[in-house]
C-alpha cells in the first residue's frame, strides 16, 4: 500500500496545471466531510465559492479508510488512495485550485497488485467492519495529512485553510493536536513545532467538539457499532468516559463496537489521551495558537441541538469564552445537522479573513485574489481584513481593489509595526493606493461594512510591486585609496536627466566598502537613462561619461576605477593603479584652489582632528599630507567638468 501511495504522488505532482479562473483565495481551502458522508455534501457551498475562487475539475482526493479486511482491528495501512477507478480512469490527480475536498465514502477492488477505487461505494471488507466514511478519526487525520501535503505541493502555498463538518472537525483537531514521542504526530513538518502544521485557519460546523451520545440522525444512516461512533462518544453505556475525546483506556471501551483500537496500532489496551478536557481542549495536547478558529454552532427549532450534536457541545470554551481564548470565535445558525454543509452564508462568514495583523494572510504580487466582507460575531457589521506582503527590495507597493456592491469602504497600507502609511476611502468600481518604501514586511488592511454586502458578493484585489532601480557603484577616492584598500566613507549619488538642463531626478547615499564598492537604491526615479553625479565630502564632483540605462528590478553596474574615460571629460586621476576622483575640494564649490588650501592650512595649524572635510587622507588628523595633496591638484587647476 505504501508503494501504491508513492506512485500516486508521483502522478499527482506531474499533472499540475494552472486553472483559467482569474481569482484565488489567499490560501487553498480544504473541505472535510462528516459521518457517513462524502465530498458531495459540500456541493452547494463549493458552487457558491467557485464564483469567487478558482476551482479545478480535479479538486477532490478520494480515499479508502477501511481497505484492510478480515479482522476487527484497524491499522493506518487501512488508508488507501488508488490512482484509478474500476474503469481505469484516473480519479486522484489533483490540479491547481483554490478549493479542495476529501471523499472518504469509497471502497476498492481489493486487488493489491492493481488497486482500483470504487467511488461512493460503502461496501465493507468483511463482517463487523466500519464503512470507510465511519472509520476511526485517527485514520481520517492520517488521510487529511496526505491531502494537506499534496495541496501544498501542487499550489506552492505555505498554508491551507481547513473546514470540517461534524466528524470532519474532529479529524482536523486530531491532525493539529495529537502528539507522539513529544512531537506532533500528523503535521507536515513535525520538527517545526510551532508552524509545522501549515494551517492558517480552522472552521468547524456541527462538530461534536465535546462529544455526542446520539444514536440516530434523521435522514442519515449510521452504524452505531462503527469506529467513528465509538470515537465521538461522551460516555459509553457503561458510564465510562469516551476514550478518544475525554481520556480513558481502550480496555474500557464497551464491546458493542467493532474494535477498541482507537489509536490504530493493533493493540486494544492503550491509555488514550483525549482531545478534550472539560469544555475545552486537553492542555496536554493543546491546539496551536498561531492560527484562528471559528466554531459554527446550531440550535435547530430551539431544541438545543442540531439533531446530532447538542448545541453546547459544538464549540470549546473557557467560562463561555471561545477557546483557545483570544484565538477563536463563534457563529450561530438554526440549521439541522444535514443542512449545515449547504449553509454557504454561514460558512463564508466562518472563512472571514483575519481581523488582526498577527494572523494576516500572506499574499503575493501580480496575483488576483477574491475575498468577502462579512458580518462578525455578536452582530458587528464592520469587517477589517489583514494581508501581509514582503517585498525583497525597495520600490513602490500598489494595491488595486475592485468592489462592486461588495461592502468595501476603505483600504490602507501599514508598516510592519502596524503604523498607517497610506489609506483611502474606497471609490467604486476600482480604486488603488501606492506606497514608496524599503525592503521589509507590510500589511494591507481592507475595511468594509457587511450591511453593504447583503448578498455576500466578493471583491477582488491585486498587489503590484515595482522594484527601485539600483546602482552597483565602484568609486576610487584619491586621498582615501592607498593602493591596497580604501578608507570607507560615504558618498551621495545624484541621478541626472540625460538631456539639458540635466535636472536631478533622484539621489541615494551609500557607505563605500574598502574596495570602493556600494549598492544604491533610487526610490523615486523611474526606469530610464541617466547621468551619474558623484558627491564626496572633499572629493571633486564627478560625472560619468555618458547616460546609462536603469531597469526596474535589475542592477546597473558602474566602475569608475578601470579607465579614465569612464568619467565625463576624463576627469579622474591615476593613483596606485586605479582611477580615482580628485581629492581637495573641501568647500564643495567645484574647484580645488586657494580657498580649499586655506581651509586645510587653518585646520592643520590648529591640529584639528576628527571626521572633517579638510582631512583628505581619512586618518582623522589634518596635517601637511592633506595640504600637499590639495596643493598638487590646485596647481593643475583641477575643477568639475559637467555635460
Amino acid at each position: 500500500m505504501k508503494i501504491t501511495f508513492t506512485f500516486f504522488l508521483v502522478i499527482l505532482l506531474s499533472m499540475m496545471t494552472v486553472d483559467s479562473k482569474s481569482a484565488d483565495s489567499p490560501y487553498p481551502v480544504i473541505f472535510v466531510h462528516g459521518l457517513n458522508s462524502d465530498d458531495q455534501t459540500w456541493n452547494t457551498t463549493i458552487t457558491q465559492l467557485s464564483q469567487a475562487w478558482n476551482l479545478s475539475s480535479s479538486h477532490t482526493l478520494h480515499a479508502v479508510l477501511n481497505a484492510r479486511g478480515g479482522d476487527t482491528t484497524s491499522f493506518t495501512s487501512d488508508v488507501l488512495i488508488p490512482l484509478r477507478d474500476a474503469s481505469g480512469n484516473i480519479v486522484n490527480s489533483l490540479s491547481m485550485s483554490s478549493i479542495y475536498s476529501v471523499n472518504f465514502g469509497n471502497f476498492w477492488n481489493r486487488n493489491p497488485s492493481d488497486p482500483r477505487i470504487l467511488l461512493y461505494n460503502n461496501s465493507l471488507p468483511g463482517s463487523s467492519q466500519s464503512p470507510s466514511n465511519q472509520s476511526a478519526i485517527t485514520k481520517q487525520a492520517f488521510a487529511l495529512s496526505i491531502m494537506i501535503d499534496s495541496v501544498l505541493r501542487i499550489t506552492g502555498a505555505s498554508k491551507v485553510i481547513l473546514i470540517g463538518h461534524s466528524m470532519g472537525g474532529l479529524a482536523i483537531r486530531e491532525y493539529l493536536q495529537r502528539r507522539e514521542g513529544g512531537l506532533p504526530k500528523w503535521w507536515i513538518d513535525p520538527l517545526a513545532t510551532i508552524s509545522g502544521h501549515k494551517v492558517a485557519k480552522v472552521v468547524t460546523t456541527g462538530t461534536p467538539h465535546l462529544g455526542t451520545n446520539v444514536t440516530s440522525i434523521p435522514i442519515l444512516t449510521i452504524d452505531n457499532n462503527s469506529e467513528a461512533m465509538r470515537d465521538m462518544r461522551i460516555t459509553y453505556t457503561s458510564g465510562q468516559s469516551g476514550a478518544y475525546l475525554f481520556t480513558n483506556s481502550e480496555a474500557n471501551v464497551t464491546s458493542n463496537y467493532y474494535n477498541k483500537d482507537i489509536n490504530c496500532n493493533n493493540t486494544s489496551a492503550d491509555n488514550i489521551t483525549g482531545l478534550s478536557s472539560g469544555n475545552s481542549f486537553n492542555s496536554l495536547m493543546p491546539l496551536p495558537i498561531n492560527l484562528t478558529y471559528t466554531y459554527i454552532t446550531s440550535n435547530y427549532l430551539g431544541l438545543g441541538t442540531d439533531l446530532a450534536v447538542p448545541t453546547s457541545r459544538q464549540w470549546m470554551n473557557v467560562g463561555n469564552v471561545p477557546s483557545p481564548v483570544g484565538f477563536a470565535d463563534t457563529l450561530f445558525n438554526t440549521r439541522n445537522h444535514i443542512q449545515q454543509t449547504s449553509d454557504a452564508r454561514s460558512l463564508i462568514r466562518g472563512l472571514d479573513e483575519p481581523d488582526k495583523k498577527d494572523f494576516a494572510y500572506e499574499v503575493s504580487f501580480d496575483k488576483t485574489y477574491s475575498a468577502f466582507i462579512t458580518a462578525q460575531s455578536n452582530g458587528i457589521t464592520s469587517d477589517s481584513d489583514f494581508y501581509k506582503v514582503s517585498p525583497l527590495s525597495s520600490g513602490t507597493l500598489s494595491v488595486v481593489i475592485n468592489s462592486t456592491n461588495a461592502g468595501v469602504t476603505s483600504f490602507s497600507i501599514l508598516s510592519s509595526s502596524g503604523v498607517n502609511l497610506v489609506s483611502k476611502s474606497y471609490a467604486s468600481p476600482a480604486d488603488s493606493i501606492s506606497y514608496l518604501g524599503i525592503q521589509g514586511d507590510y500589511f494591507v488592511r481592507v475595511i468594509g461594512n457587511s450591511n453593504q454586502n447583503t448578498n455576500l458578493n466578493f471583491h477582488n484585489f491585486r498587489l503590484k510591486f515595482v522594484p527601485a532601480i539600483r546602482l552597483d557603484l565602484t568609486l576610487g577616492i584619491e586621498g582615501l585609496w592607498n593602493g591596497t584598500t580604501q578608507i570607507q566613507d560615504t558618498v551621495r549619488v545624484f541621478l541626472r536627466s540625460s538631456s539639458s538642463p540635466f535636472n536631478v531626478v533622484d539621489s541615494a547615499i551609500s557607505r563605500l566598502s574598502s574596495n570602493g564598492n556600494g549598492i544604491m537604491e533610487f526610490l523615486t526615479a523611474p526606469a530610464g537613462s541617466y547621468y551619474i553625479q558623484t558627491i564626496h565630502r572633499n572629493g571633486l564632483e564627478t560625472w560619468n561619461a555618458a547616460p546609462v540605462s536603469f531597469s526596474n528590478g535589475s542592477v546597473t553596474v558602474i566602475d569608475f576605477t578601470t579607465s579614465q574615460t569612464n568619467a565625463f571629460g576624463n576627469n579622474l586621476v591615476l593613483r596606485f593603479g586605479e582611477w580615482c576622483i580628485f581629492s581637495g575640494d573641501a568647500n564643495g564649490d567645484g574647484a580645488i584652489d586657494a580657498t580649499d588650501l586655506a581651509l586645510i592650512d587653518n585646520d592643520a595649524s590648529g591640529f584639528a582632528t576628527g571626521y572633517l572635510r579638510t582631512d583628505l587622507d581619512g586618518n582623522e588628523f589634518v596635517d601637511g599630507t592633506d595640504y600637499v595633496l590639495a596643493d598638487n591638484n590646485a596647481s593643475n587647476f583641477v575643477s568639475v567638468i559637467r555635460p
